[in-house]
């Protein structure tokens, strides 16, 4: 996720909750939280990317001398952000220019928190898309995910393809003045006196074994939609970084109303949990949200409405209940509008998504209400 080191300031891209944010503070700039990174690691290096990483990482940073931190550790892995790459000056807050910027079309709703994100492939290598809706990444790929709550920064999460198949996933906690950015593996409830929480490094495979190789937010559909910035979907192939184009525009389907709704529940259900692979964690239920390519010829061939518009609900949350998925025209018996909609407050299981949320995102179930309230009545 990082290359060479020539000083460069980076805009970070602008936020999915906040709108446009400034460049990285220093350190005693301001700080911020959010969820949806990973990483794996792996040992199964080439020659030329083992020289690079040897050079680029062996002490977790982008030309350490001129990182301005200690990048000494036991641990095997940076213990501090300033270490893992994303920087080429931590005191200044200088990214490292082949950290690339990126903001999905498509986002994951983290409880308002403003996010920037970056990804560095590895020089000359390219990312796998023989399989348009599981991208395999090269080893030596990182991806890092800012979370700001208040215009604070919270935490980055880290994820770092040591090895085929071996993801390493970490978070990094910024202090409250901004000047640094420790690993935390037990996370936080409350942070600053919010409801935002910081997951347990324990809780990121419940998310990110939902992809093949375990990389969320960075994908096709997402990357191709409109508001993606960055490395988006069309740049990726300008600069010939996928091994397979797509062979057509990637179009999320549906009029206004629709396309929002099914693209938010593709970002917010389907992506990580509610999908075909075959580690996703809601895969036995037979409820699909995630757009795969081959489904984008219209609404009615997503795996969302065949899997959900008009289909009985497991989830009845009192004894006389008898939601479907989704009834058409009818929010308030439709079940993924209620878990939407609902955050737990006494361990109840009802809210969807079940884990590391606590506010309720207004706006994405209101696109969601829209398009049950504009189908047909059955």
């Amino acid at each position: 996720m990082a290359a060479a080191c020539s000083a460069r300031v980076v805009d970070p891209p602008a936020s999915d909750e906040t709108g446009s944010l400034g460049p990285p503070a220093d350190a005693g700039g301001d700080a911020s939280p959010d969820v949806d990174a990973g990483a794996d690691a792996s040992t199964d290096v080439g020659a030329e990317d083992a020289d690079h990483d040897a050079d680029h990482d062996a002490d977790g940073g982008d030309g350490a001398p001129d990182l301005g931190i200690d990048c000494t550790t036991d641990a095997g892995h940076p213990v501090q952000l300033g270490c893992t790459g994303l920087y080429s000056n931590w005191p200044t807050g200088t990214i490292a220019p082949d950290a690339r910027p990126y903001t999905p079309g498509l986002a994951l709703w983290s409880d308002g928190a403003a996010k920037s994100r970056y990804i560095r492939l590895p020089p000359g290598a390219r990312i796998d898309t023989s399989n348009m809706d599981e991208w395999t990444f090269p080893v030596g790929t990182k991806v890092w995910k800012e979370f700001r709550v208040g215009g604070v920064r919270v935490e980055t999460r880290f994820l770092w393809k040591r090895g085929p198949g071996d993801w390493f996933r970490t978070t990094y906690a910024w202090s409250a003045d901004g000047s640094s950015a420790t690993e935390l593996t037990t996370g936080v409830q409350n942070v600053n006196g919010t409801t935002y929480e910081v997951p347990p490094q324990s809780a990121c495979t419940a998310c990110h074994q939902g992809r093949i190789d375990s990389v969320l937010g960075f994908e096709a559909v997402s990357l191709a939609a409109p508001g993606a910035t960055g490395l988006t979907l069309q740049e990726l192939v300008n600069e010939g970084l996928l091994t397979t184009p797509p062979s057509a525009p990637l179009v999320v389907p549906g009029n206004a109303t629709e396309s929002a709704a099914i693209g938010w529940l593709h970002a917010n259900c389907g992506t990580a949990c509610h999908n075909r692979s075959p580690g996703s964690l809601a895969g036995s239920t037979g409820l699909f949200m995630r757009l795969d390519v081959a489904t984008l010829r219209s609404v009615r061939s997503t795996d969302v409405w065949n899997t959900a518009v008009g289909q009985p609900s497991n989830f009845q949350p009192t004894p006389d209940s008898s939601l479907l998925l989704i009834a058409p025209g009818n929010p308030s018996n439709s079940a993924i509008y209620f878990r939407d909609s609902y955050r737990d407050t006494q361990g109840e299981d009802f809210q969807m998504p079940p884990l590391d949320t606590h506010v309720v995102p207004t706006a994405g179930v209101a696109l969601v209400q829209s398009w049950i309230l504009s189908m047909p009545s059955q």
